[in-house]
C-alpha cells in the first residue's frame, strides 16, 4: 500500500488530500446505474474513473452505501440480527469481497484504500430499526457483527478504517464504548483508526473513543489539537463552490464531493489542490 496517511500522520508528508467521492463517482461516473452495487467490475470502475480526474490520496470503500442499497434484506429481523441478515447475503457478500480486491489491485500502488463503516447506530437506522429500541446491547451485538465483517478484510492492503457518525440522537458515549472492538480490530491489523463526524459537538460525546485523525466533511482543516488528534476537513461546500482554499498548512484537506455542481468545476476545484499541493 503507498502509506500515505500514515506519513502525513507522522509528518512525514506536507499535505494530505482526501476527497469522499462515492456518491460522485455513482452519479458521474456510473450514470446512477441500477448495477452500481451489485457488479463490483463496474463499481470499481466508476470509482477509478472518477479518481483519475479528482486526484484523492485515499480512495474509500463505503460499506455504508452498499448496505443501504440493499436494505431490504433485513426488513424481517430485528435488532442486530437485521445486520446479520444483510451480512449473511451471499450476494452483499460477494460483491464487498471482490470490490475491494479489485480496488486495492488497481489503486494500492498510488493511493491509500480505506474501508468506511457506517456508526452501529447508524447502520441500525438505515436498516430500519426504531431509533426509541436502540440501547448499548444493540449497539454492542451490532459492532460485534461489523467487526467479525472486518476480518475477513485481515490480509487485504488496507491502510485504515474510517467510522462515520452522525447525530441522531443516539447516546454517543454507549456508542463509543460499543466501538471500542472496531478500534481494537484496526489496530490488530494495523491500519489507522479515524472518525468522520458531521459536528464538533458529536466529537465531544465520542471523545472516549480514541482516533489518530477526525474527518470534518463541513468545517476547516486544522492543525493536531493537544492530544495529538488531527483534523481533516476544509473541502466544505465553501471551496467547490467559491474556490477559496484553506489557509492551514500541514493539514488533511478532505471534504465530500458535491454532486449538484458541473462535472467541469469539480475537475477544476479538484487541480487547484494539486497545484496547492505542489507550491
Amino acid at each position: 500500500m503507498a502509506g500515505l496517511v500514515k506519513a502525513w500522520l507522522e509528518g512525514n508528508s506536507r499535505q494530505l488530500v482526501w476527497l469522499a467521492f462515492e456518491d460522485y463517482a455513482r452519479t458521474v461516473f456510473g450514470n446512477n446505474h441500477a448495477a452500481w452495487y451489485t457488479e463490483p467490475m463496474r463499481h470499481v470502475a466508476g470509482l477509478v474513473d472518477a479518481n483519475k480526474v479528482l486526484g484523492s490520496q485515499v480512495v474509500g470503500f463505503d460499506f455504508g452505501a452498499v448496505f443501504a442499497a440493499h436494505a431490504g434484506l433485513a426488513a424481517d429481523s430485528e435488532g442486530a440480527q437485521r445486520i446479520s441478515a444483510l451480512l449473511d447475503d451471499a450476494s452483499v457478500s460477494t460483491f464487498c469481497a471482490k470490490a475491494i480486491a479489485a480496488m486495492t489491485h488497481q489503486v494500492d500502488a498510488t493511493c491509500d484504500v480505506v474501508l468506511q463503516l457506517p456508526s452501529p447506530s447508524r447502520l441500525l437506522l438505515i436498516l430500519g430499526e426504531d431509533p426509541s429500541n436502540i440501547n448499548f446491547d444493540m449497539l454492542d451485538d451490532a459492532a460485534s457483527a461489523l467487526a467479525e465483517l472486518l476480518r475477513d478484510y485481515a490480509g487485504a492492503p488496507v491502510a485504515g478504517l474510517v467510522l462515520a457518525f452522525i447525530d441522531n440522537g443516539i447516546d454517543p458515549g454507549d456508542e463509543a464504548e460499543a466501538c471500542e472492538v472496531l478500534q481494537g480490530v484496526a489496530a490488530h491489523y494495523d491500519w489507522f483508526f479515524s472518525l468522520r463526524m458531521e459536528t464538533t459537538d458529536l466529537a465531544e460525546g465520542l471523545a472516549d473513543l480514541t482516533a489518530r485523525l477526525h474527518l470534518f466533511p463541513t468545517i476547516e482543516a486544522e492543525k493536531p489539537d493537544d492530544a495529538g488528534t488531527r483534523i481533516g476537513g476544509g473541502l466544505n461546500r465553501h471551496f467547490w463552490v467559491d474556490g477559496v482554499l484553506p489557509a492551514s498548512s500541514g493539514c488533511c484537506l478532505y471534504g465530500d464531493v458535491p454532486i449538484d455542481l458541473a462535472p467541469k468545476l469539480i475537475a477544476e476545484r479538484a487541480a487547484s489542490l494539486r497545484r496547492n499541493d505542489a507550491d
